[in-house]
């Protein structure tokens, strides 16, 4: 039989609760560290660093992180999947902004009919009213809305100085012309606001008015000379002077010619 002495002789040192607690933080690190090399962790924080060394020139983005995880898929079970669905996603997303294109230009066509139906029945203005030849440069096509007098007291043409901005290169808006047919086609694609204003308003100005002469020029003058800004204050005429807004509208639409026809749906996977 053992003595008391040879059992305490015989237990183990006694450990004290720091150094417990200093094992167990020891254990728990390895197994945390362990657990960052097998789920590939380690490996993204090492790209995200070179990614932030590479590409950010700001180290105070607090988006960073946020921002490089979104688009890391490197080591996750799933990136094969996500990819994949992104391609999808991809792929549909064309496919719906083609088809949103269809629609419109069916929509187009079919208010296009309506309009060549009224235009037989004498309710459209026909599309080339304001047609002098077979086709006109965008330079010709200002002149004949707004006129080229030459005003006495500055001996300019001032309602060039109301010109919107593609029109104020006279170079450029002489090299554009613009065909019936394309005028046709344009005025087919205008809004239905804008092509209200070319029955009610446009076709009677060039009623009222005189072969040859510009609908608009006698309303811009008029506005011209009522600005007080002759003979020396004309730089601020196209502040003080607007065009209608309709007439822009058209302008614009011109400057930037026919639409293109939209581009024919992709087909759909099996």
């Amino acid at each position: 039989m053992t003595t008391w002495k040879e059992d305490q002789e015989q237990l183990p040192s006694m450990i004290s609760a720091e150094d417990v607690a200093e094992r167990q933080r020891l254990a728990d690190l390895k197994d945390f560290r362990k657990y960052m090399v097998e789920t590939g962790s380690v490996q993204c924080l090492v790209k995200m660093y070179k990614h932030a060394a590479k590409h950010e020139m700001r180290l105070d983005n607090p988006n960073l992180v946020t921002q490089f995880l979104a688009g890391y898929t490197d080591g996750n079970p799933d990136a094969k999947e996500i990819r994949q669905l992104q391609r999808e996603n991809a792929t549909l997303e064309e496919y719906n902004r083609v088809m949103e294109l269809q629609v419109e230009e069916l929509e187009r066509q079919i208010e296009q009919q309506k309009r060549r139906e009224d235009s037989e029945d004498g309710k459209s203005p026909p599309a080339t009213c304001s047609f002098d030849s077979e086709d006109m440069s965008l330079d010709e096509f200002y002149m004949r809305m707004c006129g080229n007098e030459v005003e006495p007291s500055t001996n300019e043409v001032l309602v060039d100085l109301l010109r919107p901005e593609f029109y104020k290169d006279t170079d450029q808006a002489t090299g554009a012309r613009i065909s019936q047919d394309d005028f046709a086609k344009i005025v087919d694609d205008l809004p239905g606001s804008l092509l209200s204003w070319l029955q009610q308003e446009l076709m009677p100005r060039f009623e009222s008015v005189e072969p040859g002469e510009a609908p608009f020029q006698k309303e811009l003058m008029k506005a011209i000379v009522d600005s007080d800004l002759l003979p020396h204050d004309t730089f601020l005429l196209a502040e003080a002077v607007q065009l209608d807004e309709h007439l822009l509208e058209l302008l614009e639409a011109l400057s930037k010619g026919p639409k293109e026809a939209p581009p024919a749906a992709i087909a759909e996977e099996e």
